[in-house]
């Protein structure tokens, strides 16, 4: 329950910063919108709705011997998450008011301000994370991370979803290629310095729930990547070539359809303990049964995982990228957008079995 929380807390916050984003830009340069102001406030209220999962997960842990709602309000009163989550609610609340009194989406001073407050809703988040928990800067890579994932997958989701009419053109990709490389360089660079929090140990985490959510989050970057280069190189030529015909409304569809994925496999991770020291973390709770079943490994005392490449790992290799050059001949050739979709998941899955069979005790 607590999972499907994070999920939605995270594709709210994606849908309102993509459309903000897109409503900064000039009308010529962006999908002509359908997205009612009426949406906009409802997904701003989901936040700090779904956004209480975590206060609601530590009070059905620690409230069985004093009370649920003394607990409940000793949370949110000297806890980092309850501090974080009065000030994301005190945000959202103001930013309420001012996108159901302004026009939002074609007065762009109040798009741009209420990006600025999206931003410190951003920050509230990333000051009750974990990393800020360990570090007095843990919560600039989370901001940072969480940015630039919401506003690369935003866009896109509302491009894909929310547009209306003609497809995006040309001028569409000329500012949002950049944009997205931007994010792309955040994403691995705050992910990066969170890992350096969090999973000091990142193989061997392969043997917990947590790395095994950060596997599957990581191999589904990569098959992102790839349709990043296909939309942001290969689309963008072709649409200058193209005399109207070709529609890239559903490549950009699946990826941020991929993108939402990527959310869901955060919402796992964040309900997992962080495997700061994998050996002592084992002692603690059961080895990930993803891990057992497709290894067959069970580690014991001191546990330590290492590369070893083997046919099998080599198979899954060429069939990952088998599988993304049928990607690619399925964008170029229009094929159905949901069989695309189904492969680029499969590709994430030959990636993921690629790492999982190169593995060994």
């Amino acid at each position: 329950m607590f999972m499907i929380a994070k999920a939605i807390l995270y594709f709210s916050f994606a849908v309102l910063i993509g459309a903000l984003i897109l409503y900064t830009v000039p009308k010529e340069m962006r999908p002509e919108m359908k997205l009612a102001k009426r949406w906009l406030l409802v997904f701003l209220a989901l936040i700090p709705i779904f956004g209480i999962g975590e206060i609601m997960r530590l009070t059905l842990y620690l409230g069985n011997d004093i009370g649920y709602w003394i607990t409940f309000e000793n949370i949110v009163t000297t806890f980092e998450v309850g501090k974080g989550w009065l000030f994301l609610t005190g945000i959202s609340v103001l930013l309420f008011f001012m996108i159901f009194f302004n026009d939002v989406e074609n007065e762009r001073f109040f798009s741009i301000l209420s990006l600025i407050l999206l931003t410190g809703m951003a920050v509230s988040i990333g000051y009750s994370s974990h990393a800020a928990s360990l570090s007095p800067i843990g919560l600039i890579p989370h901001t940072l991370h969480l940015l630039a994932v919401t506003i690369w997958s935003g866009v896109l989701l509302v491009t894909g979803f929310f547009s209306k009419g003609k497809a995006p053109g040309i001028s569409f990709y000329r500012w949002f290629t950049p944009l997205a490389f931007v994010c792309l360089l955040t994403v691995i660079g705050a992910g990066l310095w969170l890992m350096s929090y969090i999973v000091p140990e990142y193989v061997n985490g392969y043997m917990l729930d947590y790395g095994q959510a950060l596997l599957i989050k990581h191999v589904l970057l990569v098959v992102i990547v790839f349709y990043s280069v296909i939309n942001g190189i290969w689309i963008k030529r072709k649409l200058k070539e193209d005399t109207g015909t070709f529609q890239p409304i559903k490549w950009i569809r699946v990826e941020g359809i991929l993108l939402f994925a990527v959310f869901v496999a955060t919402a796992v991770m964040s309900q997992q303990s962080p495997p700061h020291d994998v050996a002592e973390t084992i002692k603690m709770e059961h080895p990930s049964k993803l891990f057992r079943f497709v290894t067959g490994l069970v580690p014991g005392n001191d546990p330590m995982l290492f590369f070893d490449m083997t046919m099998k790992s080599a198979g899954w290799f060429l069939s990952a990228i088998l599988l993304l050059i049928a990607i690619f001949i399925g964008i170029k050739k229009n094929a159905n957008m949901i069989l695309v979709a189904i492969i680029s998941f499969l590709a994430a899955c030959t990636l993921y079995l690629t790492v999982m069979s190169s593995v060994s005790l």
